[in-house]
């Protein structure tokens, strides 16, 4: 039964983080971009970083998540200040002009730092993890006062989920680079539509509730 745990934790956390890292997030396509401009090893220095943040921001919220989310739901000006940014970045790369550039634009622990910061600043997802707890309760208990090695699985699983799907993504960005000409010139524009029409989803549900 002990062992059952263990991997139903593991899982939890694997799963949750796929499902996270799914949808068009700054992460997946910073993790895209960087791919297409640089190379996949390059998009990956990234997603090293962005897996630790999401790691992170599951351990917080497996800490500090109920408090995180009252905090989160009594403060609008929070999620409207991150929807405003995804937007301008939105508008950003859709203006932005294509340009070649081969040079090192930064180097390996600059990426990851990066991406730490894409996948550590991503505040919404205290919210998203609280809520996994509250479902997963049923099968695990998982909160600050589960053993140390049920905890460990679980972020485990995180980081394997998140940095398993970027490398995915930044794999589909090197095959759609190498044999699309024209989607490396099209790919600002996408990551703008694409984050645009995220930021207006995210409007919509906040002036509903």
């Amino acid at each position: 039964m002990i062992i059952i745990a263990y991997i139903l934790t593991l899982s939890i956390g694997l799963i949750g983080a796929i499902i996270a890292t799914l949808p068009p997030s700054a992460t997946n396509l910073a993790v895209v971009k960087y791919t297409s401009d640089k190379s996949l090893t390059k998009g990956l220095h990234l997603a090293y970083g962005a897996a630790l943040g999401e790691v992170i921001i599951a351990g917080l919220a497996l800490a500090f998540g109920v408090l995180a989310k009252r905090i989160f739901e009594k403060h609008e000006w929070i999620q409207i200040t991150f929807i405003v940014i995804m937007i301008a970045v939105g508008i950003y790369f859709l203006i932005k002009k294509t340009t070649e550039n081969d040079s090192e634009s930064s180097s390996r622990p600059k990426r990851f730092i990066n991406g730490l910061l894409l996948g550590g600043l991503n505040i919404p997802m205290f919210i998203y993890w609280t809520a996994i707890f509250s479902i997963s309760s049923r099968y695990v208990v998982l909160d600050k006062n589960s053993p140390w090695l049920l905890i460990l699985c679980f972020l485990v699983g995180v980081f394997a989920g998140k940095f398993g799907l970027l490398y995915l993504y930044g794999r589909a960005s090197e095959y759609m680079t190498s044999n699309f000409s024209k989607f490396k010139g099209t790919l600002n524009k996408i990551i703008g539509v694409v984050l645009i029409v995220a930021g207006g989803i995210q409007a919509i549900k906040l002036l509903i509730t």
